[in-house]
């Protein structure tokens, strides 16, 4: 069987919102049982809705360099950059420059 690549895609999307979901459910019980106040809640609230909009970020960024392809031939862009070196060198030998 064969996994496409909107399934791992949405693989990927499903652990991450497990994940966070796990993070935010397990620190708002430990500060709600410590006994927060209502000032130390609303920091709480902006640092989770700042964690949850960075990770959305760098999440989006992750599916769409998958989906391009970005990690397909991670190998591939060292080899192209020798390969122009060589053109580069061999073209500066034939014009004089060596």
């Amino acid at each position: 069987m064969r996994i496409s690549q909107k399934t791992v895609a949405l693989l990927i999307l499903f652990i991450f919102l497990f994940v966070v979901g796990t993070i935010i459910a397990t620190r708002t019980v430990a500060y709600l049982e410590a006994g927060m106040s209502g000032s130390e809640l609303k920091g709480f609230l902006v640092e989770v809705i700042a964690y949850i909009v960075a990770l959305t970020g760098w999440l989006a960024l992750f599916i769409y360099s998958y989906m391009k392809g970005d990690f397909k031939d991670i190998e591939g862009p060292k080899y192209e950059i020798l390969d122009l070196e060589e053109k580069i060198v061999k073209a500066e030998k034939e014009g004089g420059k060596y």
